[in-house]
């Protein structure tokens, strides 16, 4: 069997079960809702139940009380409660079985009301089995049979009878004793307890029906747990079964090929797979075997022009790396590289940057005291040291002017430290000439100046490219370097402010700047020496 139709078949059965047990997840998941929904019907039963027979309290409560005080809010209060249980007043809102006793206390008249729905239509829309509503409609019944006694009761102390068509027609005096027996005489007591018989059998009955739904739902949750774990386990073995096959029929072919490529890659064209079949692996084992033997008729051909191709390599590499050199010569190793990826027009704004000029004291006078020659190399020892230190402390040499030498730290390449690194640079550079000036015994002499804020850099030139700075920085930090003194380094207030915690600096004064007015500047004289603490051992 070809290899695709194995993994297409076992695919399929993999998928199937999966699908399985989604279902059966939701099947239980449905079934824990169906017993929710049957404990909530309980419950909502119970509720019905209760407020039936707290209906036929209130209404005794109102009756015995009207009987007794003679007071019309209590007859009104007996009306407004057959009123909302026969759905011919709204029901309010959270009634229940305090609702009276704070309408009593003239605390629950304000409540909204809902809609007027009598109490036997909301058993009816409950979902009550027949015999199940028989019990309740039974117990309102015989409720409705304890009203009737109630009202005697109420009319007589009124003084009003029953005629003979039912009717409280017939007037004569009050008869409160009358109503007394009416309300608290043993017809009246048994037929309370009438009505709370028909309710405790509904409560049984409800219960009863509650407790076999959840078990049958129990029952329904078990088989599908059962279900669920043969059809895991059947999962669990279709895939040892698919990884077995997987293995044998394509992993092992497969790492043998790879085995082959690997003899083949370093050289051994004599290996074959030897792999045999008719399905797909089969006959790419035999397809690679007959390249493998191809290949090795041609490698002698190649090789011949591989000696002729690496010669040629060989000087191309050789130029490029000459290329190289010169243009990281003459240009920042970002921007070259960005060149070399085809960008043009390369310019932008760099917001923190800061720039130094150095320049050599005495530099025109000594070159007519000496040769061209002298002077020139002169001129390489220097600028080669101060280069060396450029790269120390990772700034970028821009240009050198005759015996003008800049350098800028933070361009190309962005960095949060640029000021303090110009400022090593320089303490350095200083420190090196000096050390230059004592072993070559040559009066040279750097005077220094550094500025810092907002420059653009870029490209100029189409044939001969130059990497340079514009902007208002390089010339303030020119200025700072043709005011200065020899041996010193004159910077500006916005580059002490950012060196301040860690460099010492003289205070200048002001100088007049070219171009800007007077300007105060520092001299730059050193790091701070910061304490060290250390903690004794122990």
């Amino acid at each position: 069997m070809r290899v695709r139709t194995i993994l297409i078949l076992l695919l399929a059965v993999q998928l199937s079960l999966v699908a399985i047990l989604i279902c059966l997840a939701v099947a239980m998941q449905q079934t824990q809702l169906d017993a929710e929904d049957a404990e909530e019907t309980r419950f909502a039963s119970y509720k019905l139940a209760d407020e039936l027979r707290q209906s036929s309290d209130d209404l005794t409560r109102f009756a015995r009380t009207f009987v007794a005080t003679g007071e019309a809010k209590y007859q009104q209060f007996f009306q407004d409660t057959l009123s909302i249980r026969d759905g011919d007043a709204p029901r309010p809102e959270g009634y229940d079985g305090i609702y009276w006793d704070l309408v009593i206390a003239g605390l629950g008249k304000d409540w909204p009301n809902g809609p007027s729905v009598s109490l036997r239509n909301r058993m009816l829309a409950a979902g009550f089995t027949n015999a199940e509503f028989d019990k309740l409609n039974e117990a309102q019944n015989r409720s409705d049979t304890l009203v009737r006694l109630e009202n005697v009761a109420m009319n007589a102390v009124q003084g009003r009878f029953l005629d003979v068509n039912g009717d409280f027609t017939r007037e004569a005096p009050p008869d409160r004793d009358l109503a007394i027996s009416q309300v608290y005489g043993e017809k009246y007591h048994n037929a309370k307890a009438n009505i709370m018989e028909p309710i405790r059998e509904f409560m049984h009955m409800i219960e009863q029906r509650t407790h076999a739904q959840v078990a049958a739902l129990n029952d329904t949750e078990q088989m599908l747990k059962v279900i669920d774990i043969t059809a895991a386990i059947i999962l669990l073995l279709s895939t040892i079964v698919s990884v077995v096959l997987i293995r044998s029929r394509l992993l092992r072919p497969i790492e043998r090929l790879a085995e082959v490529a690997d003899h083949v890659s370093a050289g051994d064209m004599k290996v074959r797979s030897n792999l045999r079949g008719t399905d797909e692996i089969g006959q790419f084992g035999q397809t690679f075997d007959s390249m493998i033997t191809s290949v090795n008729q041609h490698l002698d051909e190649v090789e011949s022009a591989r000696s002729t191709l690496a010669e040629q390599a060989v000087s191309l590499e050789e130029e490029r790396q000459r290329s190289e050199h010169l243009l990281l010569n003459v240009l920042p190793a970002t921007i070259a590289d960005r060149l070399k990826g085809g960008e043009e027009g390369i310019a932008e704004a760099f917001p923190e940057v800061s720039v130094l000029f150095s320049d050599i004291v005495g530099f025109t006078k000594m070159s007519a005291r000496v040769g061209a020659k002298q002077v020139v190399d002169m001129l390489n020892e220097v600028f080669g040291l101060l280069d060396e230190l450029a790269v120390k402390h990772g700034v970028e040499k821009i240009k050198t002017i005759g015996d003008c030498y800049m350098v800028a730290a933070g361009v190309p390449d962005r960095s949060p430290t640029h000021t303090q690194q110009i400022a090593a640079f320089s303490l350095e550079m200083q420190a090196t000439i000096k050390d230059y000036a004592a072993k070559s015994g040559r009066d040279i002499n750097m005077r220094t100046g550094i500025h810092t804020g907002t420059v653009v850099a870029g490209i100029v030139g189409t044939t001969k490219f130059s990497y340079d700075l514009w902007g208002d920085v390089v010339n303030i930090a020119s200025r700072m370097e043709s005011t200065g003194e020899p041996g010193q380094i004159q910077v500006s207030d916005a580059v002490r402010v950012r060196l301040q915690d860690d460099f010492n600096f003289d205070d200048r004064g002001e100088v007049e700047i070219r171009g800007k007015g007077p300007m105060r500047t520092w001299y730059l004289t050193g790091r701070v020496e910061h304490e060290s603490h250390t903690e004794p051992l122990g």
